[in-house]
């Protein structure tokens, strides 16, 4: 047996799974399980850009590989697809260990992706109808989908040229908070700010800054600052791109604004179905994948409508639609045999503090330091509540597996 091929097969199957957005404990997860389908223990390191596989083999060496995480991009359909092959591996380990680099290589090239042409128009309905998510009107939705559209263009060139991430983040908000401010510096009747809040979504880092949390109540420290990190430069990348194209265009027509729209309560969770369903797109969630992962997104912010009508509280309103939409997502996996990260990282999109996150570094950068303080320790209530949420559904399902 070459254990040296093996470690680096399995190295190999995490590193896969981490570049297509799949969560840490998941990538751990897979390896020990490969290195026990041939009869190994290890040790596994993880974290957001490496891991690294240690093994006591049978003939006395002690082996360990190391690999680096390029830039990780959520796409859901690599995820399901590196996720199935690992059991496939570990329900029948090939005795030719070079097999699992080969079967990686194989998958990854056979990944089914959408046109270029769809993932925009993907960005596009996300941002229209996450700015009448907002409580915009028809002007603000439409000012909404053409900056996202503009924004989301610019990030996949820049991603496709390997741009620095942070650049790419900061370039894609200054032309997406331009876009989203034309409109009213031409005399527009539009909210640049309802406009500018749907456009965003496109951008903000949302469940990354969720993920942090979870991992630092579970317990892993390491990857938990450096998911918060990256959510940090991302959040300050948008505020700087978006901040600056937004004071450029300040005063280059009359002011403006747009009617907040009341609407009723099922409209908002159609408005959060179809924004979840344009997402899918550039997300890359295939087939009937996607329209659950739109079902769960109206379902988390029908649970988060109905918990504030009767508390009147958001951090409790955010944990019982965190719950709701990881149950779902369970339920969903169960059905489908496929991880539930699929469905919750489309699914929470409405409920993450996405947006919060830019307003605390948008009132940092002004040098608002009140606001900023406020806004900031209330997206770390909220992001701590939907990440209990979900500890809170995986943990129970745990424990009753190890006693079924």
């Amino acid at each position: 047996m070459d254990y040296d091929t093996l470690l680096s097969g399995c190295c190999e199957m995490g590193r896969k799974l981490l570049e297509h957005g799949a969560e840490i404990q998941r990538a751990e997860d897979t390896i020990h399980r490969l290195l026990a389908a041939y009869g190994l223990e290890g040790e596994v390191f993880a974290i957001p850009n490496c891991v690294i596989v240690s093994a006591a083999c049978p003939d006395g060496r002690v082996r360990t590989v190391m690999r680096r995480v390029g830039q990780a991009s959520v796409d859901i359909e690599g995820i399901e697809r590196f996720n199935d092959l690992s059991r496939r591996l570990c329900a029948g380990p090939p005795g030719d260990p070079a097999q699992l680099l080969r079967r990686c290589g194989e998958t990854e090239r056979g990944l089914r992706r959408y046109p270029a042409a769809l993932c925009l128009l993907g960005y596009f309905v996300g941002a229209f109808f996450f700015a009448l998510f907002f409580s915009g009107g028809w002007a603000e939705a439409a000012a909404a989908g053409l900056a996202g559209l503009a924004g989301g263009a610019c990030l996949t060139l820049l991603g496709k040229a390997g741009a620095n991430p942070f650049l790419a983040t900061m370039a894609s908000a200054f032309v997406l908070g331009g876009a989203a401010c034309g409109p009213a510096a031409l005399g527009a009747p539009v909210s640049v700010e309802i406009a500018t809040a749907g456009a965003i979504m496109v951008l903000v880092p949302g469940l990354v800054f969720t993920n942090f949390m979870s991992d630092l109540l579970t317990g892993d420290m390491v990857a938990g600052l450096a998911t918060f990190a990256r959510a940090v430069l991302s959040a300050g990348a948008i505020a700087l791109g978006a901040g600056l194209a937004m004071a450029l265009l300040q005063g280059a027509g009359p002011a403006q604004s747009g009617a907040v729209v009341e609407y009723a309560p099922p409209l908002y969770c159609a408005f959060a179905f179809v924004a979840c369903l344009g997402f899918c797109a550039p997300y890359n969630a295939q087939g009937v994948g996607a329209l659950l992962c739109g079902l769960g997104g109206a379902l988390g912010w029908a649970a988060y409508l109905a918990a504030m009508a009767v508390w009147g509280d958001p951090f409790a309103a955010s944990l019982i639609a965190a719950v709701t939409v990881s149950a779902w997502s369970e339920r969903m996996a169960r059905w489908r045999r496929c991880p539930a990260t699929s469905y919750l990282i489309v699914g929470i999109f409405p409920l993450v503090p996405g947006l919060t996150i830019y307003q605390a570094m948008e009132h940092g950068l002004r040098g608002d330091t009140g606001r900023f303080l406020d806004t900031f320790f209330r997206t770390m209530g909220i992001a701590g509540c939907l990440a209990l949420g979900l500890l809170l559904v995986a943990s129970a399902l745990s424990l009753w597996r190890r006693r079924s």
